[in-house]
Order: structure tokens, then sequence, then C-alpha cells
């Protein structure tokens, strides 16, 4: 679900003194290879062009990187989470106040991701083997690459830059330019804080209004993160509220009083608490419709 927006205005831009830009790089081997040769045989066979589909060998049991796969992606949705959307090649707003929070989980991440890559790495030679009675007549020694060249293949790294701050722009250029391009920066920087704010509210607002969806359903079904991923997110708020946003904060803190004092299974044994925590839901998702279409410049109409 969607909620309208008000337009906010950051009457104090501040945003590189109190943010950075984080960017996750993760990449593996794919364990995949093109055969021409079969996909030659499969197109002549079905009287086909070649063009009309690939076939692309599975060098290794799915299992064999199954965790290295498993980490890669904690890590991706840790750092989508944990961060807040900037507009320039992946990189991400890291709130300082996030910071420590953030590097530490993200080098338990990193470790996790390079203890599954050795792993790997030390029975490579065993999953080569069983790719044989895998592939059969596909099976060649040529498409595997040796121990050093596949090691390379894995990378986990997380850079940290600032911001970038039309003050600090200094090139031989006119100082009109100048001044242009620095106001350029300037804008482009409020523009940024103020999609992370609407991030944040929109990430809110899904929660609630999903959990107010999956309550008001007396019979339907619902896993303990509907209320699991509901607390993490009020938790996490307050070290990503760039502007201290006082309205988000009393939602922030509406919902932890009422919402987050339930169990998953009180919830689905106790009838009252779930219409109670039904009801506050609707509640909450309603206030926050309506703070969030009723802003026009920063200020209620």
């Amino acid at each position: 679900m969607t909620a309208p927006f008000m337009n906010i205005e950051i009457r104090n831009n501040s945003l590189t003194e109190k943010a950075m830009l984080v960017t996750l790089s993760i990449s593996q081997w794919t364990a995949r290879k093109l055969d021409k040769e079969v996909t030659e045989t499969a197109a002549e066979q079905y009287h086909a062009d070649t063009r009309a589909g690939r076939y692309n060998k599975l060098l290794v049991p799915k299992k064999a990187l199954a965790m290295i796969t498993t980490c890669a992606n904690a890590a991706r949705k840790f750092h989508y989470e944990q961060t807040l959307p900037w507009h320039d090649n992946g990189a991400r707003i890291l709130p300082a106040e996030n910071y420590l929070h953030y590097s530490q989980n993200m080098q338990d991440l990193k470790l996790k991701f390079e203890k599954a890559v050795a792993e790997f790495l030390q029975r490579y030679d065993e999953y080569r083997e069983e790719a044989k009675l895998l592939l059969g007549n596909m099976f060649r020694y040529a498409d595997y690459p040796t121990w050093e060249k596949l090691e390379e293949k894995f990378k986990f790294s997380v850079s940290v830059s600032p911001l970038p701050s039309g003050q600090d722009f200094r090139v031989g250029i006119a100082d009109e330019e100048i001044r242009r391009i620095q106001q350029d920066l300037e804008a482009r920087l409020v523009d940024a804080q103020v999609e992370a704010m609407k991030d944040l509210w929109q990430r809110l607002y899904k929660a609630v209004s999903h959990m107010a969806d999956k309550l008001t359903d007396l019979d339907g079904r619902f896993k303990n993160s509907l209320v699991g991923n509901l607390c993490d997110l009020v938790d996490l708020l307050p070290r990503l509220n760039l502007t201290n946003d006082p309205v988000l904060e009393q939602m922030r803190r509406d919902v932890e009083e009422s919402l987050c004092i339930y169990e998953p299974e009180e919830l689905r044994k106790n009838p009252v608490a779930r219409k109670e925590a039904a009801e506050a839901a609707i509640f909450i998702t309603a206030a926050m419709e309506g703070y969030m279409g009723g802003f026009v410049n920063g200020s209620k109409n």
C-alpha cells in the first residue's frame, strides 16, 4: 500500500554534517557456463535457430553455493534496511547515528560471507567431481577456473565517502558557473534529504498498514515476522531520522506502545488482543495518512 505524501521542506540543510554515503559491493561466481555445442545440438534437433535459446550448464551442484548466496542476500537486505536512498551509482545515505551499528553488523556479515567462501573453496575439487555425474557428457575440465582465479571471483567490500557539498566545489572556471554548480549540488542535497525522510515515513506506513490488513482478516494467517519486522523498524527509526522529525518520532512511539507490546502467538489465540491491536493499527494508519497527505511546503493546511 502506498500513502500520499506531503511536500517536505528542509529549512536547514546540514545533511553533509550528519550523514555519509556508503556503497556495498558483493560479487560471486555464478558457476554457469554457456555450452555452444549443446545449444547447437538442441537447435538442430528441434529445427530451431540457435538464437532461440542458450544452454547454460550448472558447473557445480546448486547446494555448493547456497550458503554464499544466503550470506550475500542477508548483507544486501541489511544494507538497504539500515540506510536511506541516494540517487547516484548505488550509494546509499548512512546517518552518523547509525554508523556504529551498521559497521559492526556489516563486518559480521562480511566474515560470514568469507567463511562460506572458504568452505566452498576447500570442497571445490569435490564439487567438481560431483559435477561429472551431474553433467555427464557435457562435463569439460576447461570450464572450471583454477583455485586462484576462482577465489578472485568472490568479493565483499563496503566503501564510505562524504556527501558532496557545493561549498567544497573549487575549480578553475568562471565564478558565475561555480555558483551555479554549487547551487545545483546544494539543491540535490536538499532533495536527497526530502526523499530520505519520505522513505522513512513510507516504511513505517507500509509496516503498520500491513499489520492492520492482516489482523482485521480474522481468518488470515500471519508469520511471526509481522510483529518482529515492525518492532525492528521501531528500534531502527531513531537512528535514521535525519531531521529529527518530531511527528515521525511520535508515530514511532505510538506504534511501540500500541503494537509492539503483543507477541505473535497472543494475536493468534486471543481474539480480544487481536481486535485491540487491529484497531490500534487502523488508527495509526489513518493518522499517518492524514499527516502525510495534509502537508504542503512543510506546513499543514
